[in-house]
């Protein structure tokens, strides 16, 4: 489709161009409305509702497990270590004073 705008004044192709912007946010509200309708449909379909949907699509590769502690304080049980992430200080002050990992695991 090609069109010869020459043909127009310079006030018809303003108003043109504001029909034209009206018509493509009119079509992409519809657009965005029938994507989200197929949406739900889909989710109904399998059983979901579009909050369980949602919730997966946030970090559905990130499920954060529990790692369970491999290290503990020698001289305070209660502090222990996954051995992931930055080593705490106690860790640092042990190994410094001559202990080995073998020495802290749990």
């Amino acid at each position: 489709m090609s069109i010869n705008f020459n043909e127009y004044s310079l006030e018809d192709l303003k108003s043109l161009q504001i029909d034209l912007e009206k018509t493509i946010k009119d079509k992409a509200k519809e657009a965005k409305k029938t994507a989200l309708q197929q949406i739900h449909n889909i989710a109904n379909e399998h059983g979901l509702d579009l909050d369980d949907v949602l919730d997966g699509l946030k970090n559905p590769s990130k499920k954060k497990t529990k790692v369970a502690p491999k290290y503990q304080n020698p001289s305070s049980p209660s502090e222990t270590w996954t051995g992931r992430g930055r080593q705490p200080k106690w860790v640092e002050e042990a190994l410094a004073s001559g202990k080995t990992m073998a020495d802290l695991s749990i």
